[in-house]
This record gives C-alpha cells, sequence and structure tokens, in this order.
C-alpha cells in the first residue's frame, strides 16, 4: 500500500533526530540514553509498517504527537534535561499520556465502528480514556520501579516524584477526554473512522 506523504515525511525527520541523539549518547558511552533512544526510534516505526501493509494509517495529527513525546522524552534522557529542569518530568508525561490516550480512544472508536458486538456509548469514551490513562501511567512507573531496582537506571527519584508523575497522568487524561469531547469524537474529516483498512475491518468482524 502506498504510504502518504505525511506519514513518510514525519517518519524520516522523528527517525533522523531520535537516532542522531542515541548515537551521541552511545557516542559517550551513555547505554542507557543510547538504548531509549532505539527504542524511541523502533516504536515510531510501528505506524509507517502498520501502514505500509494496508492495515492502518495513524491520523497524521496522532503521528506529530507521538513523535513529539517521543523526541522530547530523548532528547530529556540525552542532554540530562530531567536532572537539570525540574518541570521536563512533567512536561513529558503530560505529552505522552495524553497522547497514548487518545491513541486508545482511536482503538475504542474503530471497535466501536467496526464491530457488531461492541457498542461503546458516547457519554462512556471520556470516563474510559481517564481510566486508561491512569492505567498506563501506573504501569509506567512499575516499569520504572523495576527499572532501578534491577538495572539502577535511576528513574524515580522519590515517593513525590512518582506521585507527581500519576497526577499529571491524570491530568493527561483528562486533556484527551476534553479534546475527545471537543473535537475528536465529531470526526469532521473521517480520519479517525477512516484509519483502519480492509484486512483490519475484516479481523474485527471475525474476532468481534
Amino acid at each position: 500500500m502506498r504510504v502518504r506523504n505525511s506519514t513518510l515525511a514525519v517518519f524520516l525527520t522523528s527517525e533522523v533526530v531520535v537516532t542522531l541523539l542515541g548515537a551521541l549518547a552511545y557516542s559517550e558511552e551513555r547505554s542507557y540514553p543510547g538504548n531509549g533512544a532505539m527504542l524511541g526510534a523502533i516504536i515510531l516505526a510501528i505506524p509507517l509498517l502498520l501502514e505500509m501493509a494496508g492495515w492502518f494509517r495513524m491520523p497524521t495529527f496522532m503521528y506529530v504527537w507521538a513523535s513529539l513525546a517521543v523526541g522530547l522524552h530523548t532528547f530529556g534522557l540525552v542532554w540530562g534535561m530531567y536532572d537539570s529542569v525540574w518541570w521536563w518530568d512533567e512536561m513529558t508525561h503530560l505529552i505522552s499520556s495524553s497522547m497514548v490516550s487518545v491513541i486508545a480512544v482511536l482503538g475504542l472508536f474503530l471497535f466501536d465502528t467496526h464491530s457488531l458486538k461492541i457498542k461503546v456509548p458516547r457519554w462512556a469514551y471520556p470516563m474510559m480514556i481517564l481510566v486508561f490513562s491512569i492505567f498506563i501511567g501506573v504501569v509506567w512507573e512499575i516499569a520504572e520501579f523495576t527499572g532501578d531496582l534491577l538495572a539502577s537506571t535511576r528513574m524515580q527519584y522519590s515517593l513525590s516524584d512518582t506521585l507527581s508523575d500519576c497526577y499529571v497522568d491524570i491530568l493527561g487524561g483528562l486533556t484527551s477526554s476534553l479534546l475527545w469531547v471537543m473535537w475528536l469524537w465529531k470526526d469532521p474529516n473521517g480520519e479517525l473512522a477512516n484509519s483502519a483498512q480492509s484486512p483490519l475491518i475484516d479481523l474485527f468482524d471475525k474476532v468481534f
């Protein structure tokens, strides 16, 4: 399937930036930020691969949002922004949690649109977005604690830092809920509904 020019542009730009940051970290023998950059590059390649396979076309604004979240996180790791700028962690958590929540609500919307068995009332979307944001935030904090325990990654600075991250994740969920109610659910250009392609729609029909 032909990849949209917008998808290709976002992919190439984000991959170049993240890969260069990772290369810089590796050149300075800092494996943790380097590995984080490479993981981010892999994550950003997934929407492109799904579009190439003809399964899913992520809305461009979501791809830009995801690239911004990964890029800022990687930049913060490589340049030590998490240690030197007090609000960097809160900013990246807010952008990431709201981005993940928007992608989650897109998945819920596609289930609702293309499944005969799963139907979600409009009023339930904001609540489910918020619950998912909180859930992902808790999973992330558990992953950080595990990394600190097993690999001494020093991602968690204190209990107050962990709770602050959780509060910001809730704010990210609320932001996504507001975006859904104010704009996304209307889907004026059909970009959300048309993001699922024929193979994925067929899968919905068979499984759900």
